[in-house]
């Protein structure tokens, strides 16, 4: 499993892991660990679907996403649609009308950041499986803790203690703003500071998926 310690001037990301073609019956797939928080993620397509399911300007995205505890809620199903949403943006779903294209997430463990590390599993998975897509993303948080102060990719008592806590998602290109989901009551001046700082982060996410498709390139070459 490759191994990566992101780091850029004053702040340092958790260490990551990951290791594509986990699941061997899948088209796509990657088991991702952002310090001790570990997500599973596998794409399966373009399918063949029902007719009432196909567009005929676009293929049909479908995400499930599981929990740890194997019981359905209300947080998976907003999991569900953030994710989703995120990859609608990023996917050429115009190259594959008519068909359908699936992606499954899996909680293994959860010690803070799931929802993003869940993200970065599922780019790495489409990454993986070769569907065509506009950019990869990449998805950072930060905290805002009882005294005002960022952290950046907080632990999981940070999160718990935090007034605030941000997640973003950036896309390659231009490090635009994909997504943002926020928990918590925050200034706008907070907003901004946390919002580059994590633009900055996600860089190093950025890097890190680079150094493991080039590693897993040049093993199957």
């Amino acid at each position: 499993m490759g191994v990566e310690d992101v780091t850029m001037k004053d702040f340092k990301l958790k260490p990551m892991k990951c290791e594509l073609n986990y699941l061997t019956k899948s088209d796509g797939s990657a088991i991702l660990s952002q310090g001790t928080t570990v997500a599973l993620a596998c794409v399966n397509g373009p399918l063949d679907i029902k007719m009432q399911s196909q567009s005929i300007e676009k293929s049909t995205l479908e995400v499930l996403f599981s929990s740890k505890g194997g019981k359905p809620c209300v947080a998976d199903r907003y999991k569900e649609n953030v994710i989703k949403q995120t990859c609608e943006t990023a996917v050429l779903g115009s190259l594959y009308p008519r068909s359908g294209i699936t992606i499954t997430v899996q909680e293994l463990e959860d010690y803070g950041g799931l929802l993003c590390c869940c993200v970065n599993s599922v780019c790495l998975a489409l990454l993986n499986s070769g569907i065509a897509m506009h950019h990869v993303f990449a998805a950072t948080m930060c905290a805002i803790d009882v005294s005002g102060n960022i952290v950046l990719d907080p632990s999981h008592e940070e999160i718990e203690k935090a007034r605030a806590v941000m997640n973003f998602v950036f896309e390659s290109r231009e490090k635009s703003l994909v997504t943002v989901f926020t928990e918590g009551s925050f200034s706008e001046a907070a907003y901004r500071e946390a919002l580059e700082q994590c633009r900055l982060a996600s860089e190093l996410i950025f890097a890190f998926y680079r150094d493991i498709v080039r590693k897993y390139s040049c093993i199957i070459g």
